[in-house]
Order: C-alpha cells, then structure tokens, then sequence
C-alpha cells in the first residue's frame, strides 16, 4: 500500500494518525494510531475552547497530543503541554517521542533539532512544543502559543492562573481534560458555567461506556434483570447487559467512587469530599431519586411548595411536594430571567397545583419578591434564613429522605443534594451549604418545601 504523503493529509488528521502515527496499545504493543469511537467524535466537535470531561481511560491525551505532533511537524506551530504530575509529563513525553521514532514521510524522519526534557523543536517549519508540569506556576508564562493542552486539570493547584499565563499572549486551540475530583477548583466551575449555557467553554462529557471494552461477558444462560436505575440507564443509553454487569462489579469494587472515576452524567461525577449532610446518595439513587416526572394534579391530595430566590447567578428553584403520597411532583429550576418573568412562572406552579400558600426565602432578594408576588394574588410564608433556621429544615428533610419520601431524579438535583455538606467553623457553629462554590437551591426549595405543613401563611400577612 502506497502511503500519502503529509501534505495530502494535512487537513485529515485521522488519516494522519492512522499512516504516520504509532502508540502502544493496551498490551504493550506498537500499533497504529486508529482513533476510537470517542475520540472520532471529539475532534469532529472541538470548537478551540473545549473542555473533556470524562471517564479514565477513553485515550484523549493520545488523541490531542497526536494531533499537535501533526501541526508541528506539518507547519508552523507554539504548543504548550501541561500535566498535573512529573510522572504523567514523562508519559506525554515518551509518547511525543515515539510518534517521532515512528514517523516517517517516505524513509525520513521529520527534522528535530532541540529534544530535551521539556523542549522539542522542529526547524523546517520553525515549530516547537513545550511538556511540563503544572505544579510550576510560571509554567506557560511569558510565550506565545498556538495549541495548548492541560491534562487532568481538575487535579491542578492553580489552573485559574495557569490557564491565564499560557493564553495571555494570543489565542491558541485549547484544550483541557480531566476526570472529576471534587465539587471545587476552576476547571469544577468552568464546567458548571458551561452547563448552564453561560461560558466561552464548550464541555464535552464522555460517560464510561465511551468505551466499548468496558463490558463483562455474561455466563452461558445468564441473565441481567435491571434495577429501576439500570433500566433508566439501558432505555437511555442502550446499554447492553454484559456493560450492566461490569457496571455492577466495578460500583462494588469503588463503592461511592464508581461515579467520580466512570462518571453518568457531568454533575453527579463531582463527590464531595466525603462529608456530604444527606449521606452517600450517589449509590442508592433508586431508593431516593424515584418520583414520577409526570405527575399530575390529584383532588384531595395535599401539596406544599418551597422557594429560594437565590442571588447573582443562583437559581430560582421552586420544589412542589405531595403530601399525601410522600413525594415531589415539580421543580422549577430557571435564572438569567427578568424577576418579572420568574415571578410569573412561579404564579403558573401555584395554579397549576392549586397550593394553598408558598413558603419563600425572604432574605436578600425575597421581601420585594415576595411583596410583588403577595400582590399577584398568590399566599406566601416569607421564612428568614439563619444559620439555626436552615439547621432545623435541612434535619427536617433528612429525616424525611430517610423514612421513605422521594425526590425527582433530575440530575441538577442530585448534584445538589450529594454536594450539601456540613462544615464546623471555628465559633463552632455549624454551617450549611453546597461544597466550595457549588449551587443549593434546589436543596433550600426542597427543606422549605417539606417544612411548610408546620406553617400557617394568614398568621404572618
């Protein structure tokens, strides 16, 4: 078979890889590059400002650093690699190293003058390529840089002013990939903001069945009966029963950690540290999260409501509950909304559920809110928020998870409840809250809401 040459690969990189570029597979064996399932789809959707957000394993790194050896060699290029550790720079360097060994246009390898421990250069095109750590802060600073690749980022001290340094001195192909860790720390916020459709950062989010080796045979006869979740899962995602199996021997082997280190959606994958206030919620999600999303209206039943205005770029959430069956019907969950506007589609939730009175945070925001709403026609119980009163609605709430209410299973939801944690300070009192600079709001809707059967609004009007 005849090869191309580069130049007729130049705007292919998968051709490119695949003819010029060798790594070694899982078996420790040198074989060409053939993209995978996952990494085919990201480079068909990068857009220069990306995030990866994924499970272990799925070959990004592989995948980007092949693709900045190809610039570099086929033009003129800046490239900045940063890593979160010295062993994982050393990985990425023996791999750019070994596209080079085994990269060849005819019989000749691309020139390289330079080739140290963090420098390589390539002088027909005048390109270079820098690989180092990122625990050196001034690592990135003062270039000028066309590609810039961070690799587990999530893991970095300080990725803000990181990331800051290596794109201050124009505009390179970033992008940043990492596995969870944690519900802090830039690259946490960078893809909550993306999330929420308000960041320049495109997030790509790669569950674990990206990879299709993630699969466990089944005996001959055996079969998979699906829990409620598994079947959520399988219908979704049309997942096989030989992936359910692995599923269920890996979450027993990790036990809470299965969801950081192969994540199932990009908000629950963020643990908390460990300290979280409603307990590990991450596993059981069947036994909590399993309220019908569809629920309507039913005569006679009894229904509460709860609302936190939030503040800034928190959310207004609004948690409907049903009394009589002991589980949550609605949850309005919007920001970036005109008060007005919000104001309204509350007045919607408070017709459609025919509630007798909603219990609303007055604090910051909430007595001009509440006032307006007053004025709308609906009934409102304004609740002052203190660290003791939040206390007292937030045991109030456990105590009701743990005798059998359910939640809905947004997924919001569940990255709130999960990364609610309860820290002593130093007075020692205790505060309540979402972990680092996470969202509550649908955790304060849902503790107002299951605390409003102790209230009377007309007393307080």
């Amino acid at each position: 078979m005849t090869l191309p040459t580069p130049k007729e690969v130049l705007f292919d990189p998968e051709k490119f890889s695949e003819h010029f570029l060798y790594i070694l597979d899982k078996d420790k064996s040198l074989v060409h590059f053939r993209w995978n399932r996952a990494q085919r789809h990201f480079s068909s959707h990068r857009t220069g400002r990306d995030l990866i957000l994924k499970a272990r394993q799925l070959g990004f790194s592989t995948l980007v650093q092949g693709e900045m050896f190809r610039r570099e060699v086929t033009s003129t290029r800046a490239a900045m690699t940063l890593a979160h550790d010295d062993e994982t720079t050393q990985k990425l360097r023996r791999m750019a190293d070994r596209f080079w060994e085994n990269c060849k246009f005819g019989n000749v390898q691309p020139l390289r003058k330079y080739s140290n421990a963090t420098l390589t250069t390539y002088p027909e095109f005048d390109s270079e390529a820098t690989i180092a750590t990122a625990g050196n802060k001034e690592a990135g600073r003062g270039g000028t840089y066309t590609d810039f690749h961070g690799s587990e980022v999530a893991f970095w001290k300080d990725a803000e002013k990181l990331v800051a340094g290596a794109m201050q001195g124009g505009s390179p192909d970033v992008v940043l990939e990492s596995t969870p860790n944690g519900t802090q720390g830039w690259f946490y916020e960078k893809c909550m903001e993306a999330l929420d459709g308000n960041s320049i950062w495109t997030l790509h989010f790669y569950p674990w069945w990206w990879d299709d080796g993630y699969r466990t045979a089944l005996e001959p006869g055996e079969e998979i009966q699906y829990t409620d979740e598994e079947s959520v899962l399988v219908k979704k995602h049309n997942l096989q029963p030989d992936q359910i199996k692995w599923r269920r021997n890996k979450r027993r082997e990790l036990g809470r950690l299965f969801i950081q280190e192969y994540p199932e959606d990009p908000r629950t994958c963020f643990l908390t540290s460990g300290n979280s206030y409603f307990g590990d919620l991450s596993i059981p999600l069947e036994d909590v999260f399993t309220a019908p999303l569809d629920a309507t209206y039913q005569e006679g039943h009894q229904y509460r409501a709860g609302l936190d205005f939030g503040k800034q770029q928190d959310y207004l959430s609004l948690s409907v509950f049903d009394f009589t069956d002991r589980v949550q019907v609605d949850l309005l969950h919007i920001n970036q909304l005109a008060w007005g506007e919000m104001r309204r589609r509350c007045h919607e939730k408070y017709n459609q559920w025919q509630l007798p009175y909603i219990v609303a945070e007055s604090n910051s925001m909430g007595d001009t809110n509440i006032e307006a709403m007053i004025e709308m026609g609906m009934s409102i119980f304004p609740f002052n928020t203190t660290n003791e009163s939040k206390a007292l609605v937030c045991q109030n709430l456990h105590e009701g998870l743990d005798t059998g209410f359910k939640l809905q299973p947004y997924e919001v939801q569940r990255h709130e409840f999960q990364t609610f944690v309860s820290t002593q300070l130093p007075s020692g009192l205790w505060r309540y809250a979402a972990e680092g600079t996470g969202h509550d709001d649908t955790v304060i809707s849902g503790a107002l809401a299951y605390d409003a059967p102790n209230h009377n609004p007309w007393l307080f009007m």
